[in-house]
């Protein structure tokens, strides 16, 4: 009985490193100064950001309790109409953005490449 008590807690021990890197293979939110200092190589990451404040028609800011972000939409499209209220603006509002490309010269993130998840208005 002791035996087998004892191999399976050997084979516990051996298996918990396989059970946990298949749990962190999914995707995973990130802060913007995580994603910043992997120089936007997290895998398949996610960040949840508030708009500070739509500056163009293309370009936002974007923040977390980490820091902030030019949210760039690369001309592609225009962010306040594609994700705009009836008002035209998206202050304040929380987006989640999955797979960001990091622009190595700008410091920013690129919207091209982004997958916007979800569209939040702030509360009250």
């Amino acid at each position: 009985m002791k035996r087998i008590i004892a191999l399976l807690a050997v084979a516990a021990l051996l298996l918990v490193p396989f059970a946990c890197t298949a749990v962190e293979e999914g995707p995973r939110f990130v802060t913007i100064q995580e994603w910043l200092d992997a120089k936007g190589d997290c895998g398949d990451c996610m960040l949840l950001l508030k708009i500070r404040q739509v500056l163009n028609p293309v370009l936002a800011v974007g923040a977390d309790e980490t820091g902030e972000v030019n949210l760039y939409s690369g001309g592609e499209f225009d962010l306040i109409l594609v994700f705009g209220d009836e008002e035209g603006t998206l202050d304040g509002y929380w987006m989640v953005i999955a797979n960001p490309r990091y622009n190595l010269y700008e410091d920013t993130v690129e919207m091209a490449d982004w997958t916007v998840l979800r569209l939040i208005p702030d509360l009250p």
